[in-house]
């Protein structure tokens, strides 16, 4: 008998739950299958609930939640390869989720991890915080961190998803100036002014805003977007080129690649992995782990992970 357990954050995305456990077991039927749902009290309370759920032999590991939830549950899981990954998208960005191409419904969800087709991804980690999908420094972690903070104060309302994000962005975008850093890739080290960093294991930030476009987590290595300084009138044609995955191409945007890079800043401000924003210690040392996961994904997709 297959041993599932699932794992379910109630406040995830501002989107009730309310059904997932009757929809799971619905796909999991209770002859094949041996389903365990617990929900998360607290920050960190996934991952130790995935901790044990591999403790107890679980063959799968499903994080029902938004990219944070994704992240806690995914940390976990590196230590065991042998275990699937299972994610059923339900935040506000769905990061991971989008860039496998797993269904954002919660049926099409527990139907691909039902059926159990599972691929090695990569990860990374920045000084020391482990992430799947992109991590950072500059303006997107300080709207990640001011976005935070409009959760927080507009969560008894629901306002967690792209207007609240969209909202940050512009309360910061008139005020924020670029700061001075020293890259080190490598092939080579550079110094830059730029706007933000961002190093991608997978290619959007979430949202289908393809940042590093020509990420892939299964080539061992990063793709690095570094925006340098621009006019805000550029601004919508940039919006543009993030969406339809020619970001790389504009003229303010040097991309790079690499296994690992080193990023120094005398006034370094926020960062972030996974859209999580943290304060970190100059310099920042980005690391690429290879084939470190093992994720439910769709058998047949139109893109590469």
């Amino acid at each position: 008998m297959r041993k599932i357990v699932v794992i379910v954050n109630p406040i995830a995305g501002g989107k009730s739950k309310s059904n997932v456990a009757e929809i799971a077991r619905q796909v999991f039927p209770a002859c094949d299958f041996c389903v365990d749902i617990a929900e998360t009290r607290y920050a960190g309370h996934a991952y130790d609930l995935a901790m044990q759920a591999m403790a107890d032999g679980a063959e799968s590991v499903v994080a029902v939640g938004g990219d944070g939830t994704v992240n806690e549950v995914g940390r976990a899981l590196i230590n065991d390869t042998s275990v699937k990954f299972g994610i059923v998208p339900m935040g506000s960005g769905n990061g991971l989720a989008r860039h496998a191409e797993i269904p954002m419904d919660v049926t099409g969800a527990f139907e691909l991890i039902r059926a159990g087709h599972s691929e090695l991804i990569d990860y990374g980690d920045m000084n020391g915080h482990i992430f799947f999908t992109t991590a950072g420094t500059g303006f997107d972690a300080e709207v990640g961190k001011r976005f935070a903070e409009m959760g927080k104060r507009f969560s008894f309302m629901g306002k967690r998803g792209p207007v609240t994000y969209l909202r940050a962005i512009f309360e910061m975008a008139t005020t924020y100036l670029p700061k001075n850093y020293v890259i080190m890739t490598d092939e080579e080290v550079f110094s830059q002014r730029a706007f933000l960093i961002t190093i991608g294991n997978a290619a959007q930030w979430g949202n289908k805003i393809y940042i590093t476009p020509k990420a892939s987590q299964q080539d061992g290595k990063f793709n690095i977007s570094i925006v340098k300084p621009f006019l805000y009138l550029e601004a919508p044609v940039m919006a543009a080129q993030l969406m339809n995955r020619s970001f790389d191409r504009n003229q303010h945007v040097r991309s790079v690649e690499s296994r690992h890079v080193r990023i120094l800043c005398n006034d370094i401000g926020y960062s972030h992995v996974d859209g999580e924003p943290m304060l970190l210690k100059s310099p920042l040392d980005v690391t690429m782990h290879a084939a470190g996961l093992r994720i439910i994904v769709p058998r047949e997709r139109k893109n590469i992970l």
